[in-house]
């Protein structure tokens, strides 16, 4: 798993047309980490690659130490290049998570 939802595959095409230069750039992701601990949010590291060289600037990048999972796509740097969110196993965190993201945008 770890793959872009189905509709945003078409959309691809068009992103990566993009002018994004000197635009600021905040990605999220929701993925399940302990049923896909070795992809977890993958689909925001793969948009992640497919803009980094477009000169848009990254905000928003979030820690990973309070997550159980083995890989993403989505770290960068040693944190998730946006928030992950997870729905699946800790819903009761995500309002507090949304909620400090925010504030470091």
């Amino acid at each position: 798993m770890g793959n872009l939802q189905d509709d945003f595959e078409t959309f691809v095409d068009t992103l990566s047309l993009c002018n994004l230069e000197g635009k600021k750039v905040a990605l999220f992701g929701l993925g399940d980490q302990f049923t896909y601990p070795d992809t977890f949010c993958n689909g925001m590291g793969k948009l992640y690659e497919i803009i980094k060289d477009k000169g848009c600037v990254f905000v928003g990048a979030w820690p990973c130490e309070e997550y159980d999972f083995s890989d993403s796509l989505a770290l960068i740097d040693g944190k998730f290049i946006g928030l992950a969110l997870d729905e699946d196993n800790e819903p009761d965190l995500t309002d507090y998570r949304l909620k400090e993201w925010v504030k470091i945008l």
